[in-house]
């Protein structure tokens, strides 16, 4: 194990390590140094001018201080009459103030008369032939009112009799038991036929425990590479010697020319063409003959 570091074994000290701190710098000032340090930090601690100075104006919270009288705006109305003085002419109603009930329909004052009132009546017209006027005028009506021949539903004399007054006439029905029905053609609708089982073939796997599965061969699925890997005799594996090993232009070759790669061997000499532009002249910046317009 390594010296360095906390030391597992008992028996090795583990020497003392070093860090940067983690404090931030705010905290240095909470140090204590000594006393006279202390002294010097009076006062950088406390609250600059940011006192809550409540104003001497309005509703006082503190109970030491009164609270100066409060006016504001009345709310009442003005021009306002006491009570128990004579109204004037000013709070008198106006001549479209009241409200005048009509004197035509129903007359909510007691005192007034309800005129008689006349309008449709809404009975229909077959309850006019309900009215009675006279004993011949009724001898008139007879048999309108009554049902008619077919209206009756009159209950049959045959099969069973609902009224419990009238007796009911025996009455037969076919049997509803199968005719030729035997157990034979029972217990054969039961049995399968020829085609429903299910016959397990002979070749292949025999679920059976009772009969023994054949062999079964198949293609191998190995490649013909795998066949050069099979060991026969020490003198079989001589005639494959070097077969597996690269051949000659396999390994490449470091060149001779150019920057080499490997330091034990020196870099030649290289040449190669100048990137400077050719035939450069100072060209004269005065214009020609015929370069004016």
């Amino acid at each position: 194990r390594s010296m360095f570091g906390k030391q597992h074994e008992s028996r090795k000290s583990t020497a003392p390590m070093y860090g940067f701190g983690s404090s931030d710098r705010s905290n240095m000032n909470k140090v204590f140094v000594t006393s006279e340090h202390a002294k010097a930090m009076y006062g950088k601690e406390s609250p600059g001018p940011v006192y809550d100075t409540k104003s001497s104006l309005g509703r006082q919270e503190s109970s030491k201080n009164n609270s100066s009288p409060l006016f504001s705006f009345g709310t009442a109305d003005r021009f306002a009459k006491p009570a128990g003085t004579v109204p004037t002419k000013t709070a008198v109603p106006g001549p479209g103030t009241y409200g005048q009930p009509s004197s035509l329909g129903k007359q909510g004052d007691s005192t007034k008369q309800t005129s008689e009132q006349a309008g449709f009546g809404s009975s229909t017209r077959t309850m006019k032939e309900k009215v009675f006027l006279s004993e011949e005028h009724a001898k008139t009506n007879f048999g309108e009112g009554s049902p008619g021949p077919a209206v009756y539903n009159m209950k049959q004399a045959c099969g069973k009799q609902a009224d419990s007054k009238r007796e009911s006439a025996a009455s037969w029905v076919f049997s509803s038991e199968e005719r030729f029905k035997y157990d034979y053609v029972e217990r054969a609708a039961k049995v399968p036929g020829a085609g429903q089982y299910n016959a397990i073939g002979a070749v292949g796997s025999q679920a059976d425990s009772k009969k023994n599965s054949l062999p079964k061969y198949s293609f191998g699925t190995s490649g013909r590479e795998q066949r050069g890997k099979v060991y026969i005799s020490a003198d079989h594996e001589k005639s494959a010697h070097g077969m597996n090993s690269p051949g000659p232009a396999s390994v490449g070759g470091k060149s001779s020319i150019g920057r080499q790669s490997n330091s034990k061997n020196p870099n030649g000499s290289s040449w190669s063409f100048g990137s400077a532009r050719r035939f450069v002249y100072n060209e004269s910046r005065v214009p020609g003959p015929g370069a004016y317009d």
